[in-house]
């Protein structure tokens, strides 16, 4: 909690912010988030957990210790889970920690801490045993709520514990969603009398219906408690098992603090379960739609984003014919997955499979038949849903719809190249393929969770020209075009030089 004059200075910031641009924004962001945990915790009582047993599991767990969790996992049907990561600078956040509560009768549960940061080797028998617990916990009749998409186990996948597939087969509730429907219900605006205004809904409270309720907020509304996330950007990675290592009293006094922070995510989401249970809530599973690869992020208009800048709410690039967690809250509809011809030819900077390539071809007729079929059964399902949404919901489905069928017009016949340099901007990667006359409608780049390789998506204009377009382009986009491209760069200083000149230039010069 901050001081009078603390909170009086922070104040006075808020109001005096000089930088600009992202700088400004991140400033903004970091001062209102102290004046809110200012006071959310000068207005309510510090969040209490309901009583548990917690658990670590790392390299130094015991056989015994895992049967312990693995038989209170087996004969319990809900759990929730959250994770954290860590923050590293100019890369991805790094995945460092997965809490599991397993909810037991008379609201009791057991707390497991996975540090994966800290496991065993893969050949260590206990390997198999972290594996073991996770397809208990991912079975079909276990019921998982996370307070967003199951999506955030994903980057978890690179530590062998469960594979992307078993996740994306989850049987889970996104508690975010459900809630924000929850509050809708349970408080509809109520008009103001001339002496008070005791309207909770979310208009009145000053929330923008059109976003999600973050999990402090909801906690604060409808349990009157306050959860602190001040531990947000800390170091979960660093071991939190006193056992793991000898420290001293203020090293465990830290990683008692973390640890606390970690699982009160997990507590609080279950007392808002409770909560909602109690008052008969009907709760909606995760629905999944599949929506074609090239379909899965805005045309870029930037010229320095590596990602796509998002022309309506944004969506995490996956991998080929990604699945999306929706529900009955849901800002997005797909399309027909094949309508057309989709083309793509695929080409990579790794040596080992630089001229590899894969066609896809149009499907045969009864295929085609079938899928459009079942497209239009399940389109009209999704249409039934939408007319049941509030109209800015609606207008958000449609614009989100128009985007999807024209980066689906525009990626219609594409080139993909793996393994680019992740330094070229986009402006630097269009530039690049005017001058060798390549004729396309948008680019578009992604960096795989797995491998952290840059890929290179662009969509042509003219399919008779896809394989010459791919001979041209294969060579280009490595790391030793780029430090070439970047040497010529600095010897060309004429002021009239123009940028492609430097491309042709530095293109004869490789």
């Amino acid at each position: 909690m901050l001081s009078s004059e603390e909170y009086q200075e922070t104040k006075r910031q808020l109001r005096n912010i000089t930088s600009t641009g992202k700088l400004r924004q991140t400033l903004r962001r970091s001062l209102l988030h102290k004046l809110k945990e200012h006071d959310y915790a000068t207005k309510f009582t510090p969040f209490e957990p309901l009583p548990h047993t917690r658990f670590f599991i790392n390299r130094i767990t015991t056989e015994p210790v895992f049967d312990q969790i693995i038989k209170a996992a087996t004969t319990s049907n809900e759990f929730t889970i959250d994770t954290e990561s860590v923050n590293v600078y100019k890369s991805r956040n790094e995945p460092a920690l997965i809490q599991v509560q397993i909810i037991l009768p008379h609201d009791y549960s057991i707390a497991v801490l996975i540090e994966t940061h800290h496991l065993p080797s893969d050949d260590d028998v206990t390997f198999l045993l972290f594996k073991k617990l996770f397809q208990i916990l991912f079975s079909p009749d276990k019921i998982i709520y996370i307070w967003g998409s199951r999506r955030e186990l994903i980057p978890f996948t690179q530590f062998g514990l469960f594979s992307e597939e078993q996740v994306n087969h989850i049987k889970s509730i996104n508690l975010q969603n459900q809630f924000k429907i929850f509050w809708k219900q349970q408080h509809p605006h109520q008009p103001s009398s001339t002496t008070t205004n005791n309207c909770l809904c979310e208009t009145c409270l000053g929330k923008n219906p059109g976003n999600s309720w973050s999990l402090q907020d909801a906690v604060a509304h409808e349990l009157k408690e306050y959860l602190s996330k001040q531990s947000t950007l800390e170091n979960f990675n660093i071991g939190l098992d006193l056992n793991l290592f000898d420290m001293n009293e203020k090293k465990k006094q830290y990683r008692e603090q973390l640890v606390t922070y970690a699982l009160h995510d997990c507590f609080s989401m279950h007392k808002i379960l409770i909560n909602m249970k109690n008052k008969n809530f009907n709760f909606s599973l995760e629905i999944t739609i599949k929506i074609p690869y090239d379909m899965m992020e805005s045309i870029s208009s930037s010229d320095d984003e590596i990602m796509f800048s998002q022309l309506t709410p944004p969506i995490e690039r996956l991998k080929n014919d990604q699945i999306l967690n929706i529900n009955q809250e849901t800002q997005l509809i797909s399309s027909p997955t094949y309508q057309n011809s989709n083309w793509k030819i695929s080409s990579t900077n790794d040596s080992k499979s630089a001229n590899q390539r894969q066609i896809q071809a149009t499907p045969s007729q009864p295929d085609l038949a079938h899928t459009q079929h079942s497209q239009s059964t399940h389109d009209q399902e999704l249409q039934h849903k939408t007319q049941q949404l509030p109209a800015e919901q609606r207008k958000r489905i449609h614009n989100r719809s128009c985007t999807l069928k024209q980066r689906r017009r525009y990626y219609q016949s594409e080139i993909i190249i793996k393994n680019i340099d992740k330094r070229f901007t986009i402006r630097e990667i269009k530039d690049i393929l005017k001058y060798q006359n390549v004729s396309f409608y948008a680019v578009n780049t992604s960096i795989s969770s797995r491998t952290n390789e840059r890929t290179l998506y662009i969509g042509i204009r003219d399919i008779t020209k896809l394989s010459l377009y791919e001979h041209e382009t294969k060579q280009l986009f490595t790391s030793s075009y780029f430090r070439q491209f970047q040497r010529m760069k600095r010897l060309i200083s004429h002021p009239n030089h123009k940028f492609n000149q430097n491309v042709h230039q530095h293109h004869h010069h490789i």
